[in-house]
């Protein structure tokens, strides 16, 4: 008999705690690695533990509920956490009230075996069973070793009113939850499930309420966001609808898929101003073998007729995209394939990255047979033509006068701030943070690969959501994440006890 409680369903817990938590838990700080799914995520198990009375902790060392929202998309996903797990090891034996939990895909994917290699976490919950963290919380105290996952099957996908915002210029709004896609190297299906759509009145109540909140910009998420439908709703009706709620200046959507990207997308992006001039559509590979043994269903002409469309009707539209490369059985053929898509295209950003074998994937039962170091060699290869190509398109936007939606202080430091244009181009300028939360116009003056610097012109709006940073001191990112639920583009900060 195992020695710790599974929860397989939200409600299975009798509720005779309602009104509150165990009362020795006080603070919270989440850890989130991964995209912007499991940032939404993070905002959401930040809603419903502070709708609890808990407060954000500004590090590990004094909260008394630490959880990690993980990734799985990338190889060694899972020893990442089990790395951070051991850090945290100390600390929890110095406080063993604190409640330590795992939460997200590797949560999902892993179950059991992370109290096999972690006796000292309490909790283990999959990403579709946020709402059940109150209950899991509650049992956690009464029996060590909570577990809380989802069949893989299951089709819900709850509501959850409670979300902290952890963003001062864009609220995450999630229309759709798994991916009925069986492509061969992802392991979204098994850690998210099988596509869940929520209701066009839920998403367009929750779109409204980040407009009165203050929020300019909305990024409508799903795994296969443009497969959402719900009884005669597809997605460009919905598109459409959510363009136009009013107050609304910016809509960005992610990821979509190349299948479902339909000339009905295609035109309600263009009939919409406030849809931002900006897709992420990935291709993984120009070769149409390879497109094949990953079960992608559309070939590289496909592709290149969706993107031809959309660039007659949306001119100013600007492109990224997420390549593998090194999949099994990758030719130099195939590669030179890829190299030759990505240069007819011109892509303005793109996520590459090698070829890593996901467990319980088709593709990871196959001969691995791209060595390392050729992977390695492609990777660079990629890169460097793609650096170029960048370079020559940001180059273009040199002494023109661009809107800029100010996001915060620049990376760069010097007092500089940093926003991004419809095109997602990231613009840093001179400016007081009283800008942040503000669109300005900015004139560019220098251009490179990943940026561009400018000049403020003037400031032309209004807005911007309440100064929360409390709130972002208790939902940290991990020591990596992707950016895409496909891929990953990683983020680095420190997370240390």
């Amino acid at each position: 008999m195992s020695d710790f409680l599974t929860i397989a369903s939200a409600g299975a817990i009798p509720r005779q705690d309602i009104e509150g938590l165990p009362p020795e838990l006080q603070t919270y700080r989440i850890e989130t690695w991964g995209c912007q799914m499991n940032e939404h995520d993070s905002e959401k198990m930040a809603g419903m533990l502070q709708s609890f009375g808990l407060s954000p902790a500004p590090n590990p060392r004094t909260a008394d509920i630490v959880l990690l929202n993980t990734c799985s998309v990338r190889e060694k996903a899972a020893e990442k956490v089990f790395n951070r797990l051991g850090q945290l090891r100390a600390l929890k034996d110095y406080r063993p009230h604190m409640l330590l939990g795992v939460c997200g895909c590797v949560a999902q994917q892993e179950q059991e075996h992370i109290f096999e290699r972690a006796p000292w976490v309490d909790l283990v919950m999959g990403p579709r069973r946020l709402s059940s963290l109150p209950d899991l919380i509650r049992a956690s105290r009464e029996r060590k070793r909570v577990l809380g996952v989802f069949d893989a099957r299951d089709s819900l996908i709850p509501e959850i009113d409670a979300v902290q915002r952890i963003s001062r210029t864009r609220g995450y709004v999630t229309v759709m939850e798994g991916c009925n896609k069986t492509c061969t190297f992802c392991i979204v299906p098994f850690t998210r499930g099988r596509e869940a759509y929520r209701t066009p009145e839920a998403i367009l109540k929750e779109v409204e309420e980040c407009v009165h909140d203050g929020l300019p910009e909305v990024q409508l998420l799903g795994q296969n966001v443009n497969a959402w439908r719900s009884g005669a709703w597809d997605f460009a009706r919905l598109l459409g609808a959510v363009a136009d709620v009013s107050g609304l200046s910016r809509l960005r959507f992610t990821t979509s898929h190349p299948l479902h990207f339909t000339d009905r997308i295609v035109d309600a992006m263009a009939a919409h101003p406030t849809v931002c001039r900006f897709l992420h559509l990935p291709l993984q590979s120009g070769s149409d073998d390879v497109l094949k043994r990953m079960k992608r269903g559309y070939t590289a002409r496909d592709y290149r007729d969706r993107i031809a469309r959309l660039r007659a009707s949306v001119p100013e539209i600007a492109l990224s995209t997420d390549i593998i490369v090194g999949f099994p059985g990758e030719s130099e053929d195939d590669f030179q394939a890829t190299l030759a898509i990505v240069e007819a295209i011109r892509f303005d950003s793109i996520y590459s990255f090698i070829y890593s074998p996901r467990p319980g994937t088709v593709a990871a039962a196959s001969d691995d047979d791209v060595f390392e170091g050729l992977k390695k060699e492609r990777l660079h290869r990629l890169q460097q033509v793609q650096d170029i190509i960048q370079a020559e398109r940001n180059a273009q936007w040199v002494d023109r006068v661009v809107e800029v939606l100010v996001e915060g202080p620049s990376s760069r430091g010097g007092g500089q701030l940093c926003g991004r244009t419809s095109q997602n181009h990231p613009v840093n300028f001179d400016a007081e943070p009283a800008l942040v939360g503000r669109t300005a116009s900015v004139r560019i003056t220098r251009a490179s690969a990943h940026s561009l610097k400018g000049i403020l012109s003037e400031p032309l709006t209004d807005g911007g959501a309440p100064n929360i940073d409390r709130v972002e001191t208790a939902i940290c990112e991990g020591t990596s994440g992707a950016s895409s639920p496909e891929q990953g583009a990683y983020h680095r900060t420190g997370a240390t006890p």
